[in-house]
């Protein structure tokens, strides 16, 4: 296969892209979003395997059938960000935009099933394509779809993800840990509340809170060896209702994110004493949980050196970059890696003026498509030359 077709298709893939820009969904409503995409793929002759469990997931096969069985997984979901960008493919669905490439990663996967279909190359085993709802959900998409038996007899699993800061043309890849451990973190303080001009006849929540903050900043900066990377950040506190009262309760609610799982229950125990401790010295009962908890990813070491070989064929060596650190983000794709081996990579999308996902103004070089095609194509190549033997 040669890169003649996408050459003749880049623009396609691009009208793809765009497309699914302009008509985002949320997680596990992406009912548009599939439709289009399974029209795509059955148009080109693919059979869409889906079942209620996968919920608006699915899957498509290509190959002689059988064993290797390598998935390469997209995610279809948007978030609930207004887009601000001034383009003629900017969203459709006010206050939902695809502002952390989705949309990208979507026409890879359906680019790269195209192309495989069209140019009727043969694959001595099976590629999957997983089509994977509400990646930024928690519980994620990927729980539906491997519980819909997506990862059933399957070998190992590919997924990727669009990286601003990196110039197009290029990719990201490393061995281990590639994404954070993720655990939610949700914290209730209770005590008597009063007038806020005596404090002294209350429990000051306000005050208490934001003690207990900077007391688990401290113990988390001075208690956790430093090379081992632990962030936790509070992105909702909510606690009285009005300027001159002293509330009788206060809610915080973040993350805890870390690389090393063996760490877990270590970072619980002392954020436990923490809190037991600021409990003591403000008077203020205080309680917590973790609502939920997602794995982190951990790169299998064989098919991410399939990987950078198959990326340094398709783009050259130099095109090929080490990324020294890991994402402290989570990504679901870590239960896939829970269930089969696997290797995740990062497409450089940049334009120069965006440097982060999640943005309002997110926006994409869109050459970064066939970029990834490529690397996927060339790996899948060698994947099977190697593991077919």
């Amino acid at each position: 296969m040669s890169p003649i077709w996408l050459k003749k298709n880049e623009q396609r893939l691009i009208e793809i892209r765009r497309y699914l820009h302009q008509h985002p969904e949320l997680g596990f409503k992406e009912i548009e979003t599939t439709a289009y995409l399974m029209g795509l793929l059955r148009e080109a002759g693919y059979v869409i395997h889906q079942n209620e469990k996968m919920k608006t997931g699915f899957y498509c096969d290509y190959g002689i059938g059988g064993s290797p069985l390598l998935g390469i997984r997209c995610d279809l979901d948007a978030l609930q960000i207004f887009d601000a960008k001034e383009v003629a493919y900017r969203s459709q669905n006010d206050g939902v935009m695809h502002a952390c490439g989705h949309d990208v990663h979507m026409a890879v996967v359906a680019g790269l099933a195209l192309w495989m279909k069209e140019e009727k190359h043969t694959v001595p085993g099976t590629v999957r394509f997983i089509f994977q709802p509400a990646e930024e959900k928690a519980p994620g998409g990927a729980l539906a779809m491997i519980e819909g038996g997506t990862v059933d007899k399957m070998d190992h699993i590919i997924g990727m993800h669009v990286l601003p800061k990196l110039p197009v043309g290029q990719v990201g890849l490393k061995y281990g840990p590639m994404s954070a451990y993720v655990d939610l973190i949700d914290i209730t303080l209770k005590g008597k509340g009063g007038h806020t001009s005596r404090p002294h006849d209350t429990v000051d929540l306000i005050a208490s809170t934001a003690r207990l903050i900077s007391a688990i900043d401290e113990v988390l900066l001075h208690q956790v060896d430093p090379q081992s990377p632990v962030v936790l950040s509070f992105g909702k506190i909510h606690g009285g209702e009005t300027f001159n009262v002293i509330p009788s309760a206060v809610n915080l609610q973040g993350t805890l994110r870390y690389l090393n799982g063996n760490e877990r229950q270590m970072l619980h125990n002392l954020i436990a004493e923490t809190i037991h401790n600021q409990s003591l010295t403000s008077g203020a009962e205080i309680n917590w949980h973790l609502p939920y908890s997602a794995p982190g990813i951990q790169n299998d070491e064989a098919l991410t050196t399939i990987l950078i070989e198959g990326a340094k064929k398709a783009l050259g060596t130099e095109q090929v970059k080490f990324l020294p650190h890991a994402s402290m983000g989570g990504e679901d794709f870590a239960y896939y890696l829970e269930k089969i081996p696997g290797a995740y990579f990062r497409i450089g999308c940049g334009l120069g003026y965006i440097t982060d996902l999640h943005t309002i103004n997110f926006d994409v070089d869109e050459r970064c498509i066939s970029t990834a095609i490529q690397v996927i194509r060339e790996a899948v190549k060698v994947y099977f030359e190697k593991v077919r033997g």
